[in-house]
């Protein structure tokens, strides 16, 4: 309790002098217009939707490096840009403002407006699109994302935690694992190990693949590994390279096994004070900052790989015939989640047809 009230504090004095920051007068612009024609009244610029400065701050947990802060940077200047700086952003990279859960804790009670890649605990439903093994490639993933059937079960969010999820993506593309013990090439491989897990769905598939498992923050990772609280972990490539993990981890399987949505919430009493301008300009600048992430990940995927084995790290690539090996453990979670009723055979089957699968059960 001591911990979330010292964040809260820190956050409500932090966005004091931001909003207190943002409140300073705007700079003319030095273009001159051009001049009336005779006898007609000069033409007025078009007014801004109003005159107040609103001060967005937006925090994550992941390194600067990282594909989520750099389309993170985009969509500031976008935002900025596009407001004409009416909605100023201010981003608190690197877990500065706490762990994801503490971020997401915050912006529900409104100290804090925004976090990307927040706690998807808050949002279970949608934990149903990383089931182990259900996209077989990035497209089918992002299809997902998309599509109206996330969108339509996203309202939750707001009637029970006073959030809004302003985009949906994936996060920095398929998750990989890494440990400290041995190459993982099938399931026998994961048997004695002690894998780090966050999401339940996570935690599922690798007792499912045969470890053990351990939660650990993801801004206390590094350190899990090194000391040996956790043998291995799982994360895209992306995220292993840009936190180092190949500095604590010896081995490396590109697996694809699954991937995990990722989503922006924004606190629901700030979004609602904005004037209808301002929230479609950030609506849309939210799917490019999506769409920005992808283009990062899908771009520098292969170099991330590289740079992992260039650090040490033993890179081993599962051929499709190793990967195939997984799929009937994989699937077993997904029958545990139709079973426990985390989600309906419907949706698991509505989810497969969005791109172009069934299942046979």
């Amino acid at each position: 309790m001591k911990r979330r009230s010292l964040l809260s504090t820190m956050l409500i004095f932090s966005l004091s002098a931001g909003l207190l920051a943002g409140c300073s007068g705007n700079q003319t612009d030095s273009t001159t217009a051009a001049p009336a024609a005779e006898g007609t009244a000069p033409q007025a610029p078009a007014a801004p939707a109003d005159d107040e400065i609103y001060t967005m701050q937006l925090g994550h947990a992941q390194a600067t490096t990282s594909p989520r802060h750099r389309s993170v940077e985009l969509f500031k200047n976008l935002v900025e840009e596009r407001t004409d700086g009416h909605v100023k952003v201010e981003i608190f990279p690197a877990g500065q403002l706490g762990n994801e859960t503490e971020m997401t804790e915050a912006v529900s009670m409104g100290t804090l407006q925004a976090v990307r890649g927040g706690e998807l605990e808050y949002l279970p439903q949608i934990t149903m699109l990383s089931l182990p093994m259900l996209c077989d490639t990035l497209e089918e993933a992002r299809t997902l994302c998309y599509s109206d059937f996330v969108a339509d079960m996203l309202s939750s969010v707001e009637t029970e935690h006073n959030m809004k999820v302003l985009a949906v993506g994936d996060d920095s593309g398929f998750r990989q694992i890494t440990n400290s013990v041995r190459p993982i090439t099938k399931p026998e491989d994961m048997q004695g190990l002690k894998m780090r897990t966050v999401l339940e769905v996570i935690d599922m598939s690798m007792k499912a693949f045969g470890s053990s498992t351990v939660s650990v923050p993801f801004t206390d990772l590094y350190m899990a590994l090194k000391t040996g609280v956790a043998d291995g972990q799982e994360n895209p490539v992306a995220l292993i390279d840009s936190s180092k993990f190949y500095e604590v981890q010896k081995y490396c399987s590109i697996i694809d096994y699954m991937f995990c949505a990722e989503v922006m919430y924004v606190n629901l009493d700030w979004w609602n004070s904005l004037p209808a301008e301002y929230q479609a300009i950030l609506t849309e600048c939210a799917r490019e900052m999506m769409d920005e992430n992808s283009r990062i990940t899908d771009q520098e995927n292969e170099q991330y790989i590289e740079n992992i084995k260039n650090n040490g790290c033993e890179v081993t690539v599962l051929t499709p015939e190793q990967r195939e090996a997984f799929r009937p453990l994989a699937e077993n979670v997904w029958k545990e989640y139709v079973d426990s009723g985390r989600i309906s055979k419907e949706d698991l089957n509505e989810m497969l047809s969005i791109i172009g699968k069934s299942i046979d059960w």
